[in-house]
């Protein structure tokens, strides 16, 4: 595609400047290649990467074609087309669950009709080349801008809008150089140097994004991790404590009741019926656990058949029912899971004003333990201080095991 007369640039200088940025596009395409070996590939890497390397070899054939003329424009001008459904195409690939705009299906469509009107333009005088090779490459541009600019949106979609933008902003150059003359072909190679810069950094800055979202992601799963019972999935015992003594200060003083749950014969269990089955103990007591209480208390597992209560705002004696509601649960879902009888021992104990959870906590060990001894499968509150408690009548929980 020769110079008009309106144009006083040389062709020789318009194809030097491309060599430049061609070249320029090689190192962009070479260094994020080399970022990408360096990090987690998602779908839709190669697919940019492939674009950056097309694009770069496009603009340096687009360099070659301006200075040699001849049957090179028109393979020139066809190169310089596929580098921006090459980067949508990576796109969608890297965002599958929130869909783009129309379908890949689309995306091929627009490519073979953009293909058809380069060779209709091919075919034609140079005065309707040039406009129809135009409007061409804005055609398909613009449409590559709507499809990102029609996504979902949000703040991850920020990049994403950006190099839209510059498609689509970039489709309008060689349009405005038939204005004033300047080679058509010029302007798309300009087009998609301009473009290719901003999909490059588009491309790191998603990879990195989504990469600090997942290591966040990892290192809460992880806190969740540290401070849950891998089995029951309760707060383990230091987390518990620490839940609890942020209820106590939450509450008025006084008006917490902390339970003491222990499975009775638990080894007994391990041994005739195997660990397998000690584990659904332990999970079938977590889980009538967790649906008795309220969604404000607080349940905590404190190490092998040991579990943990913290209602807030409950009376021993309404403690106690709840302790009731658990047991009969669990020795009503028991056969269910191929278990023998379960039966629970329960010490309760109400927190007292100024109490910690640790001193509580040996408080209600103790009524445990007396639980125990007065036959297990029951429950019994305790009062007074540590040194001198002073023990309840005891109340059954549900059937006795021998």
């Amino acid at each position: 595609m020769p110079s008009s007369p309106v144009f006083d640039l040389p062709l020789p200088l318009i194809a030097s400047a491309l060599i430049a940025a061609a070249a320029l596009l090689a190192l962009v395409a070479l260094a994020t290649t080399a970022f990408g070996l360096r990090q987690r590939r998602y779908d839709g890497w190669h697919w940019w990467t492939t674009a950056l390397w097309q694009g770069a070899a496009a603009v340096a054939l687009a360099a070659a074609a301006l200075h040699e003329q001849g049957a090179l424009v028109p393979l020139a001008v066809a190169a310089l087309l596929p580098a921006p459904l090459l980067a949508l195409q990576g796109l969608r690939r890297f965002h599958p669950r929130q869909a783009l705009a129309w379908h890949a299906r689309a995306d091929a469509g627009v490519a073979l009709l953009a293909a058809a009107l380069l060779g209709l333009a091919a075919a034609l005088p140079e005065p309707l080349a040039h406009p129809l090779a135009a409007a061409t490459v804005l055609g398909l541009h613009g449409y590559v801008a709507a499809v990102l600019l029609l996504g979902p949106g949000g703040r991850d979609f920020v990049p994403v809008q950006v190099l839209a933008l510059t498609v689509g902003l970039s489709g309008g150059l060689p349009l405005a150089a038939v204005l004033v003359g300047m080679p058509v072909l010029a302007a798309q190679a300009a087009a998609l140097a301009l473009v290719l810069p901003v999909l490059a950094f588009v491309g790191v800055a998603l990879v990195c994004e989504r990469t600090e979202r997942q290591l966040r992601d990892s290192r809460r799963r992880l806190r969740v991790l540290a401070h849950l019972d891998s089995l029951t999935q309760l707060p383990n015992r230091r987390h518990f404590e620490a839940l609890a003594e942020s209820a106590l200060t939450q509450d008025e003083p006084g008006t917490a009741a902390l339970l003491h749950i222990d499975v009775d014969h638990f080894k007994r269990i391990n041994d005739l019926f195997g660990h397998a089955a000690g584990d659904r103990a332990l999970q079938l007591v977590s889980q009538a656990m967790l649906e008795a209480l309220r969604a404000n208390d607080i349940p905590g597992r404190q190490g092998g058949d040991e579990f943990v209560l913290l209602l807030r705002r409950t009376t021993p004696a309404q403690a106690m029912s709840v302790a009731q509601r658990i047991t009969t649960e669990v020795q009503r879902r028991a056969p269910l899971r191929q278990l023998p009888t379960v039966s629970l021992s329960v010490g309760v104990v109400q927190v007292a004003f100024g109490e910690g959870v640790a001193a509580a906590l040996r408080r209600a060990d103790q009524a445990l333990y007396e639980a125990k001894r007065q036959g297990r499968s029951c429950a019994v509150t305790a009062e007074g201080d540590e040194d001198t408690p002073v023990f309840g009548v005891s109340r059954p929980m549900g059937l006795q095991v021998a």
